[in-house]
């Protein structure tokens, strides 16, 4: 070959081109970043309108209609999801996966602005905005310190926020909990109405007296001066003496007089709690691709250094830690992948029996892994959990083409060449039979980068990162591998005698006697091909009879020693009486003795009745009760005890950020919400009887509410038009900012609204006192006041209003077995005409997984056999090599069987792993024996023959792989629930197919052979007649 021949004859050119791939994968190591997985983009967009005062019901029709419209034509849309909330109106639109997020944002920016004229005059611009995933916390800290709740929140804002956000990789710093600074001024309903005036004109009065403006500039000679009127309050007293009005007497009314004005802090929507005490949180967000570990480490130190500076007890408690996670789990991976190399090189060597051929070999596992990081950085990939497992799982394929040119060529040497000519002519013999095993490999793995949905999101990285690595392994099995063959090796004469170690000449008896008892097996085998035939197709039949009770589920459930608890009240539940609650579930979870640190969240999203609790627990070597268990406890803790309260527990989200993901997801969508709450509700009994736990209808039921309706013709009598109204209400009750106080560079908001007690039951609001242009009024007079039941929520799934049923999976199911009883379940009952059910959350992603694996597959199958048939030139004998395929399943599933684990994306993996092992086995014995057909042999002397002679190398590459997964498949740390089942198949499907193939894959050979009408060859004469295409020089000159 030439690559291998200039090689040769330049080793100083070779030397440096090795070099340089080590140097450049150096540098694209130290500059790459680490993460748990591979940045995951979902394109998706988000819409939120403010408009004051609305609730859902005018929310969905005036706000929510118009923009799913528009959003509706958009090319590329996937779902639109939408939620008609009091004030706020949501409308989430997810594209397609790879859609680019930028020109979804643009579309979608576009058609909103086209729809705003049709919405209400006094709504807010739609604000359109990107979602993320990536931007997820990576630090969560609880920040306590000796000052008011106030100042510390002060103190986060102003100093901690700013020096945490200008570190590299940090995106977003967000606080949560604490109090806000607010001055608030709360109107006496009473004493407004005795000096005749209304919540609305003290309102505007504050307004137009906190002003500073210019008026303009003198000219003094040659100088300018600038004219302001100064009219901004400069304190809370100032705000107090503000005249708002006169006395019938005719003497001023101070805002005091009428108002209680207050330096205090606004009312919280959502609080932070930790360990049941009242907490400001502080949680970090890092940039995507950035490395999460490093930016953890610039966080950590920076807070370690503010914490004397800003002194009075300052104290940041570390709660979540997502780098102390990734650590954890790439240590796991690098131990594989250390120790996978390692016993690739130990077992090369006890087959080979030659260290100086050994260590030639095992140069190419290095130079391949380091090269590969380069190739990684410039593509924009991150060390993550698929990109490390892609070449510790690669490490028995990478040294296999240098193990293949280096035994071709330590033939060649012992058949008395010189070590340049054997160099040559040995690489020469098996180039085309390795550049199509490593052809073979890239064609499993490359539609598997390929693949479509979230699965395709994991496996982009993972396929390419394996595709990448083998071809530098061939590369290197071409070039640097012939060079230090020919300068390092030493030349044998034919028939000398050998002087080796006495453990070398023990494996020699111990491989040779291998090989003898193979061959008279083969013998055996080849002798009774119909009992073989029979034999394989009853073990296949009672394997997958075995394996079909296993269950199927999208990614396995990792041990992170934390656990969500998530609490419903009732909606119409203030944010006090959930603190309570929430309180209460503490007290009771702090039982678990495992149980370490509790973070709550009451009111996510501003909803007041919700709370989520992430609990902490200690490591997972440290316990001794799993996840599963600690949940089953805490549920049997809380259920009893916490009544009217649904709740849920699960574990935290595989991918952080990515929001609701429950493993059973079922949204029932229809024009009427009485009857999509009744079929949700028949859906959620199914799933009770389903090994399902935690069912819950998100059905948001209607809740009281108090309806001021206009009357139109007295309000037209006094000139009140229902927005002057409805803007009067929204003051009274929810207040209104109309200023800012300014202290130096502090703003703080002027809040201003009825005092608590004027707002606190309807017979107030009745008297509630209304400007019209024709004088006060009550509001009685212009409108009716009455208690009503109307909706807190309501949710749209693709422009249709949906409610969501949800659960959890019971300890032990698997996700595809309940999904497959509820699909069947239902459909024998459909819905009526106009209604759907639509599923979501895993179950989704696990037929998106179970159809991308499909089509990998396929496309996988048919560029295998493209391959293949173009270096055997042979439409048959692809065949018989792929019959191998269906072999690895059989012990990849009984493995799974045996130690209990489901087919999971873990799983598949081992499966694609075994596809390309298992081709190369197979070409390795199928290429032997064409050999010595094309000598003469019959076709069961040409596969005694080759049998033995390929056993080493069959066994070699096997016993390489299979040992290095052990540490993987019996491993406890963190990320060992994904890992395992991904080693346990490899080692299973490793164990079977090789002991399979050794003996059925000669049978089908054989039966293969007899379709064929070509005359047998003449036996070849001479020493040159063997075909140049001989794989078996590869491998079986160790014996």
């Amino acid at each position: 070959m030439i690559l291998s021949d200039v090689s040769i004859r330049r080793p100083v050119f070779t030397a440096m081109v090795s070099l340089l791939l080590i140097v450049l994968g150096v540098m694209g190591l130290k500059r790459l970043g680490t993460d748990l997985y591979p940045d995951v983009s979902f394109p998706v967009v988000v819409v939120n309108t403010l408009y004051k005062g609305a609730g859902p019901g005018e929310i969905e029709t005036q706000v929510i209609k118009p923009l799913e419209d528009a959003v509706a034509g958009i090319s590329g849309v996937d779902k639109i999801h939408s939620f008609s909330r009091e004030n706020v109106g949501t409308v989430v639109v997810s594209f397609t996966l790879g859609t680019a997020l930028d020109t979804a944002v643009q579309d979608v920016r576009d058609k909103v602005g086209q729809a705003v004229n049709k919405l209400p005059t006094d709504a807010d611009a739609p604000i359109v905005s990107r979602v993320d995933l990536s931007a997820a916390p990576i630090l969560t800290y609880a920040i306590s310190a000796d000052m008011q709740s106030q100042a510390l929140r002060k103190l986060l804002d102003d100093r901690i926020k700013p020096a945490l956000a200008q570190l590299a990789g940090v995106a977003e710093v967000r606080i949560t909990g604490g109090d806000t600074r607010e001055i608030q001024v709360d109107i006496d309903l009473d004493k407004a109405r005795a000096v005749g005036i209304a919540p609305s004109q003290v309102s505007q009065r504050i307004a137009m007296e906190n002003l500073n403006l210019p008026a303009g500039r003198l000219q003094l000679g040659p100088n300018e001066l600038t004219v302001r009127a100064m009219g901004e309050f400069v304190s809370v007293e100032d705000l107090r003496k503000l005249p708002i009005a006169r006395s019938s007497t005719g003497a001023q009314v101070r805002l005091e007089e009428v108002a209680t004005v207050t330096d205090g802090v606004a009312e919280r929507r959502t609080t932070a709690r930790l360990n049941a005490r009242d907490a400001v949180v502080l949680e970090l967000v890092k940039q995507p691709g950035s490395n999460t570990v490093s930016v953890s480490d610039a966080v950590k130190k920076t807070l370690a250094q503010m914490g004397p500076v800003v002194g009075q007890g300052f104290q940041a408690t570390l709660l979540i830690d997502q780098s102390d996670l990734i650590r954890a789990n790439t240590h796991e991976v690098w131990i594989a992948l250390i120790f996978g190399g390692l016993m690739a090189v130990l077992i090369i060597l006890m087959f080979l029996l030659d260290p100086r051929g050994t260590f030639i070999s095992a140069l190419a596992l290095p130079t391949s892994v380091i090269g590969t990081f380069f190739v990684m950085y410039v593509l924009g990939y991150s060390l993550n959990q698929m990109t490390l497992l892609s070449l510790s799982l690669a490490i028995g394929l990478l040294i296999d083409d240098a193990v293949v040119v280096r035994e071709a060529i330590t033939h060649r040497l012992e058949q008395g060449e010189d070590p340049m000519s054997a160099a040559s002519n040995g690489t020469k013999d098996v180039g085309l039979a390795v550049l199509a095993t490593t052809l073979a490999l890239v064609a499993v793995f490359i539609p598997v980068a390929f693949m479509p949905g979230i699965v395709g999101q994991f496996f982009k990285q993972f396929g390419i990162t394996i595709s990448v690595a083998v071809l530098i392994s061939l590369f290197i099995s071409f070039t640097l591998d012939p060079m230090l063959s020919a300068r390092f090796a030493k030349a044998h004469k034919p028939g000398e005698q050998r002087h080796e170690p006495a453990v070398f000449r023990a494996l020699r008896r111990f491989l040779e006697a291998t090989e003898s008892t193979y061959a008279r097996i083969l013998g055996w085998v080849l002798r009774h091909k119909w009992t073989t035939a029979g034999l394989t197709m009853l073990a296949l039949v009672l394997s997958f009879g075995a394996a079909s009770r296993l269950g199927v589920e999208f990614m396995s459930a990792e041990d992170r020693s934390q656990l969500i608890v998530e609490l419903q009240l009732p909606d119409s539940v203030n944010l006090a009486q959930t603190t309570e609650r929430a309180a209460e579930a503490e007290v009771l979870l702090k039982k678990i003795p495992e149980v370490t640190d509790i973070y709550t969240t009451v009111g996510p999203n501003g909803d007041v009745y919700k709370a989520r609790m992430r609990v902490l627990t200690v490591g997972k070597d440290q316990r001794t009760k799993s996840i599963p268990v600690l949940k089953e406890e805490a549920r049997a803790l809380l259920v009893p005890n916490l009544v009217s309260t649904a709740i849920t527990l699960s574990d935290p989200p595989s991918i952080e950020g990515l929001g609701d993901w429950f493993p059973i997801m079922v949204r029932v969508v229809g024009p009427d919400l009485k009857r999509v709450n009744e079929e949700a509700e028949r859906v959620a009994s199914i799933l009770r009887t389903l090994g399902t736990s935690d069912v819950r209808v998100d059905s948001n039921p209607a809740k009281p509410e108090l309806q001021i309706q206009i009357d139109r013709a007295r309000a037209a009598d006094m000139d009140l038009s229902a927005g002057s109204l409805a803007a009067q209400l929204r003051l009274a009750i929810d207040g209104d900012v109309t200023a800012k106080l300014r202290e130096g560079t502090d703003e703080t908001d002027i809040r201003v609204r009825l005092r608590e007690q004027d707002r606190a039951t309807p017979e107030r609001v009745r008297q509630l006192m209304i400007a019209t242009p024709k004088g006060l009024h009550q509001v009685t007079d212009v409108a009716e006041v009455s208690l009503k039941d109307g909706p807190s929520v309501i949710e749209h799934e693709n422009r249709e209003r949906q409610v969501a049923v949800v659960s959890q999976l019971a300890k032990g199911a698997a996700l595809g077995d309940v999904a497959t009883k509820l699909k069947a379940a239902i459909a024998e009952k459909p819905l009526p005409p106009g209604y759907a059910i639509v599923y979501d959350g895993q179950m989704k992603s696990l037929d998106e997984q179970n159809d991308a694996f499909g089509i990998a597959f396929g496309l996988a199958f048919v560029f295998i056999y493209m391959v293949l048939a173009s270096q055997f030139e042979s439409f048959k004998h692809p065949f018989t090599i792929m019959v191998s395929l269906p072999l690895a399943l059989v012990g990849a599933l009984l493995g799974l069987v045996v130690t209990n684990y489901h087919v999971s994306m873990g799983a598949m993996i081992g499966v694609i792993l075994l596809m390309g092992l298992v081709t190369k086995n197979a070409i390795l014995l199928i290429d032997g024996a064409l050999h010595h057909l094309r000598e003469g042999d019959s076709v069961d002397e040409a596969l005694l023959k080759a049998g033995p002679r390929r056993l080493r190398p069959i066994l070699m590459t096997s016993a390489a792989m299979a040992i290095g997964m052990v540490p993987t498949a019996v491993g406890t740390g963190i990320g060992s629930e994904f890992r395992a089942p991904m080693a346990i198949s490899v080692i299973g499907g490793v164990i079977t197919s090789t002991f399979l193939t050794l003996l059925v894959v000669p049978v089908v050979f054989a039966a293969m052979e007899k379709l064929s009408f070509r005359k047998k060859q003449p036996r070849a004469q001479g020493p040159h007649s063997a075909h140049p295409v001989d794989a078996s020089a590869a491998h079986d000159r160790a014996a």
